[in-house]
């Protein structure tokens, strides 16, 4: 197969960071002096950052605005990222290997483009990303296929030669959805999917190692 783009997830494929980023909402509850559901973070794990809001202040009867959940949200994930969150093993060499071969490269992630662009900069991998595509600008979470189209969209390469790499099992499902070949990467968050998700990627892969 041809590659001429690739679109990567962030987190949990090119970071280890799923646990921390399902834990934030659980963390932005309990500033509130509210007593998060044990589930909160899978049950939110695939939503948009707007659905996510939504979701909070209904579920917890928040008082404000869905813009000021979202700031407060972002405040936690922000510091959470800056603090705790590591690059996966191997990841380096195979962004600079894709990068000597002319392939273009994106990030399409559930988390804010701000964030995302800062905890990049500061892992030293945001200069090989030409866009940072968020489910908030596609309008609907990784189950859907709109983010990925738009992701490749801004690529500007054709889909039968663009790749995705995943993680979560709606995400990847979304993704096929969306035509394209994709690699699903193993994560720990996702060890209860495995098999559905070896069954719907194209390729799985437990280490970046295996594509060196």
């Amino acid at each position: 197969m041809k590659i001429s783009g690739v679109i990567f997830d962030m987190d949990g494929t090119l970071l280890d960071s799923t646990e921390m980023w399902q834990g934030a909402a659980g963390r932005y509850i309990m500033s509130l002096r509210k007593t998060p559901a044990s589930d909160l973070g899978a049950k939110t794990k695939a939503m948009t950052l707007d659905q996510l809001c939504s979701y909070l202040k209904s579920e917890y009867a928040i008082a404000t605005t869905e813009e000021k959940i979202a700031k407060g949200f972002n405040t936690i994930l922000r510091e959470d990222y800056l603090a705790s969150v590591d690059i996966k093993e191997y990841v380096p060499i195979i962004l600079e290997r894709f990068k000597q071969k002319g392939i273009a490269m994106c990030i399409a992630t559930s988390t804010d483009k701000n964030i995302a662009g800062e905890i990049l900069a500061r892992l030293g991998i945001r200069d090989y990303f030409s866009h940072i595509v968020t489910c908030e600008e596609a309008g609907s979470g990784k189950e859907d296929p709109d983010v990925f189209i738009r992701a490749q969209q801004v690529l500007g390469t054709p889909k039968e030669e663009t790749v995705v790499f995943e993680d979560g099992v709606l995400a990847v499902r979304g993704a096929k959805e969306a035509g394209f070949y994709v690699i699903a990467v193993a994560d720990e968050s996702e060890k209860e999917n495995k098999e559905e998700i070896k069954k719907l990627a194209d390729r799985y892969i437990e280490s970046f190692e295996e594509l060196m």
